[in-house]
C-alpha cells in the first residue's frame, strides 16, 4: 500500500466506494424487471380469468335457453309442414270440378304434393355426445318442391325467429344449418319453385 501514489489510492478509494452502490443499483434494476414481469403475468391471467368468466356466461345462457328443448321438435314442427298449397289448393278444384277427365298427370302431382313424396322427412346421424351437449346430424331423405314463402316458413322454424308473418316452433333445441342448397326448377307457368335441400345440427344441452 505504500508503494502506491497517493493519486492512484484515492482512485482505488473512490472505486471501492462506488462499487456497493453500483451493486445495489443493478440489484434494483434487476429486482424491478422482475417486478415488472410479474406484473405482466398477473395482467395476463387476470385477463384470461376474465374472458374465461364472460365465455363462462355465454355458455350458462345457451345452456338455460335450451335446458327445455323438445327432443321431438323437429318431428312436430318440421316434418308435418305442407308445402305449395296454393298449387295444391288449384289441382284440388280441378280434381273436384264435375268435368274432371281423371288427367293421370293431375292425379301424380297431386298425390305428390299431398303426400310422403314432398314432405320433410330427415334421417338422425350419429349421436356425438360431449360432457354438456349431444349433437346430431339431420338430412332430408330426400329434396322436396318449395315456394318462397315456404322457405321463410322453414326458416322461421329452424332458425327460431320470425320471418314474415311466419313464427318458429316452442321449446326448440339449438338447430344449427350445416348445408341448405336451393335450385329454381323451369315451370310453364308463373309460379315459382324451389327444389330445397339440407341438412341441420340439432344440439341438445344436457
Amino acid at each position: 500500500m505504500q508503494n502506491i501514489p497517493k493519486s492512484r489510492l484515492v482512485l482505488y478509494v473512490m472505486i471501492a466506494g462506488v462499487l456497493p452502490l453500483f451493486f445495489v443499483m443493478v440489484n434494483y434494476w434487476s429486482t424491478q424487471n422482475t417486478l415488472d414481469e410479474l406484473d405482466i403475468m398477473i395482467e395476463n391471467i387476470e385477463n384470461k380469468v376474465i374472458n374465461y368468466k364472460k365465455q363462462q356466461g355465454k355458455n350458462i345462457a345457451v345452456i338455460n335457453h335450451y335446458r327445455d328443448a323438445d327432443h321431438f321438435y323437429i318431428d312436430k314442427y318440421l316434418e308435418t309442414l305442407n308445402f305449395l298449397e296454393p298449387e295444391i289448393e288449384a289441382l284440388q278444384k280441378i280434381v273436384n270440378h264435375k268435368n274432371f277427365t281423371g288427367d293421370v298427370n293431375i292425379t301424380k302431382r297431386m298425390d305428390f304434393l299431398t303426400g310422403s313424396g314432398n314432405s320433410m322427412i330427415f334421417t338422425e346421424g350419429v349421436v356425438q355426445s360431449y360432457p354438456l351437449y349431444q349433437e346430431t346430424t339431420e338430412s332430408l331423405t330426400h329434396s322436396i318442391e318449395v315456394n318462397v314463402n315456404d322457405i321463410k316458413k322453414i326458416l322461421a322454424r329452424v332458425e327460431g325467429v320470425n320471418v314474415g308473418p311466419y313464427k318458429p316452433g316452442p321449446n326448440r333445441p339449438q338447430l344449427i344449418v350445416m348445408d341448405f342448397k336451393i335450385d329454381k326448377k323451369q315451370q310453364p307457368n308463373e309460379n315459382e319453385i324451389y327444389q330445397l335441400n339440407m341438412k341441420l345440427l340439432k344440439r341438445e344441452y344436457m
